[in-house]
């Protein structure tokens, strides 16, 4: 069994914005509030983070979980800017080393914004080592990763695919018959195979209108026509998405099997 929890679902700056403005969400409903995107995935009792926003301790802290392996989808803000509370984050509470796999155009963008990271950095292959602590005892281990190349993350393989969203490409991913994909506005042809056949498929559903580098639910519907998924779950969903009123939209035209996600949400995910 393989358990996919999510930890956030709100797009960059979060439902409610800064100062509790809650746009067109209605702010009674709990599951209008959303931090930043990030999801968990469980399998087989081991675990596996897939973004660090800067809703990063609060996340952690509701799902109680202290992720050792991490994957990112792309350098934007809020997908990385939790990456700063690793080193007391090692020191103090995971006392062990941490595994980071992302792609060499996220790691420019990680290398930019925190740079004090990679000190005293040793480099074996494609993995670059940094260590921690007042005895340098832990370790992160920056795994550079590549679109259309398998790999295997604390026991859990993936499947990295890219996902065209606006000026910069992300990586959605596959895990069996799971399918990830924030941030995206339309995918390459090259990665449609990866998007047969899904069972659970979380999607991108910023805005009404649409956008260069975002969903909305018209785009969200030309993919489900195009890959027909089982199961879909909008995130990365803003301050004018309302739960209720975004749920009733797609039961309107008969996509019952449709819903926004909401922070907390736990999906249980059936394998053969």
């Amino acid at each position: 069994m393989t358990k996919v929890t999510i930890l956030g679902c709100g797009a960059t700056y979060g439902v409610p914005l800064v100062g509790g403005r809650w746009g067109l969400c209605d702010p009674t409903n709990p599951k209008n509030e959303r931090t930043r995107p990030s999801v968990l995935i469980e399998q087989n009792g081991r675990s596996l983070m897939i973004d660090i926003g800067p809703d990063f301790r609060l996340q952690s802290v509701r799902a109680q979980v202290a992720p050792d392996t991490i994957m990112i989808t792309h350098g934007h803000w809020d997908h990385i800017a939790g990456i700063g509370e690793l080193p007391y984050y090692l020191e103090e509470v995971l006392k062990r080393d941490l595994d980071i796999y992302a792609d060499k155009k996220c790691m420019s963008f990680i290398r930019s914004m925190f740079p004090y990271l990679f000190f005293d950095e040793e480099v074996k292959g494609t993995t670059s080592i940094v260590g921690y602590g007042d005895r340098k005892q832990y370790r992160i281990l920056w795994h550079c990763i590549r679109a259309y190349e398998p790999f295997e993350a604390n026991g859990i393989e993936m499947f990295p695919f890219l996902q065209n969203h606006g000026s910069l490409n992300s990586l959605g991913v596959r895990i069996a018959d799971f399918v990830y994909s924030p941030d995206v506005k339309s995918f390459p042809e090259r990665s449609w195979k990866y998007l047969a056949d899904i069972g659970t498929w979380i999607l991108d559903c910023d805005y009404w209108k649409p956008s260069d580098s975002h969903g909305d639910p018209e785009t969200v519907l030309k993919h489900i026509y195009q890959f027909n998924p089982k199961q879909v779950y909008l995130t990365h969903m803003d301050e004018k998405m309302d739960y209720s009123v975004l749920k009733s939209w797609f039961e309107e035209r008969g996509y019952t099997h449709v819903s926004p996600a909401y922070d907390g949400l736990e999906i249980d995910l059936c394998s053969d």
